[in-house]
């Protein structure tokens, strides 16, 4: 769930609870039940997970300082991986809580879902969680997968649209995360649905970070993933491609909760965080992080404190 100097991995090696990529994938666990124990009364320790991007770190930050406020324990484990990776490990209950991005879970677990509307996919995806687990309320906040060119390429080659890379694609190198290579959100997608194939071999990289930044600016790939509250877009005036066959999809932030984690404190204070989260706000907080070089710990503290919750 298949998005200068902002870059989400700047800070996906430090051990600080802040936590979207994104993108489809299917379930490769091996089984599709996180268990279905019922919702308790009352939760006093939870485990707070993050994503290996700065933006997952943020809100997981943000997350388990707010559950913290209430009284309650937050363990953290930041950093986990991919969203195979930290799929596996709130399913086998080793957090309880993480951070997640709508459309990207949604084709996680289903990967012919064809929503392409907010609250459509919203509800998609709420219907297709394994028994165990479940999303809170959505939050306004969105952080989209943008596929990008540099302008020198979307000059060259005339491109808009990522239709339009279909007739030179035999001359194009992409790269990035090893998601975008087979995601729905990424070159799987691309070929399906707009019959682009690069004629260049893929260079794997990382998810919207520093090395696809700079094979981009070098021309060594001129076709990448990067995420729509990343200022190193603006910065670096990349050209985002239109999306007429909504490849990728939408991406609200929601927390993806445990049931046996799920008691009324719990939601009461995430879904509180998740009312209070707007776009523009998570671009200028990632942008702290990955330019400012501010610790996520403290840039959730911040916010939370000119946010307070009910």
């Amino acid at each position: 769930m298949l998005r200068s100097t902002l870059i989400r991995t700047a800070i996906a090696g430090v051990a600080v609870l802040g936590l979207a990529g994104c993108g489809g994938g299917g379930d490769q666990l091996g089984g599709n039940d996180a268990g279905s124990s019922p919702a308790p009364s009352k939760v006093t320790s939870i485990t707070v997970g993050s994503a290996d991007f700065s933006e997952s770190q943020l809100l997981a930050e943000i997350y388990g300082q707010a559950l913290a406020a209430k009284g309650i324990e937050v363990k953290k484990k930041p950093n986990i991986g991919n969203r195979e990776t930290y799929m596996a490990a709130i399913k086998d209950g080793s957090v309880d809580l993480l951070p997640e991005y709508t459309g990207a879970a949604l084709h996680y677990f289903k990967k012919d879902a064809t929503e392409t509307e907010d609250q459509a996919t919203y509800d998609a995806l709420k219907g297709s969680l394994p028994s165990g687990l479940e999303v809170l309320e959505k939050s306004p906040a969105a952080d989209e997968d943008t596929i990008v060119v540099t302008k020198a390429t979307a000059d060259k080659y005339n491109l808009k649209s990522l239709a339009d890379l279909k007739p030179v694609a035999k001359d194009l190198a992409a790269g990035g995360s090893s998601e975008f290579k087979v995601r729905d959100a990424g070159l799987k997608g691309l070929k399906e649905k707009y019959g682009v194939e690069f004629g260049k071999e893929y260079k794997t990289l990382d998810a919207g970070g520093p090395l696809s930044l700079k094979a981009l600016l070098d021309n060594q790939i001129q076709v990448s993933n990067f995420f729509t509250t990343q200022a190193l877009i603006k910065d670096n005036n990349l050209v985002m491609l239109e999306d007429p066959e909504n490849i990728l999809p939408p991406n609200n932030v929601v927390p993806l909760i445990r049931t046996d984690h799920k008691s009324d404190d719990v939601v009461s204070v995430l879904n509180a965080v998740s009312a209070k989260l707007t776009t523009e706000g998570l671009t200028e907080m990632v942008k702290r992080i990955d330019v400012g070089k501010e610790s996520a710990d403290a840039v959730a503290k911040d916010w939370l404190s000119k946010n307070p919750l009910a």
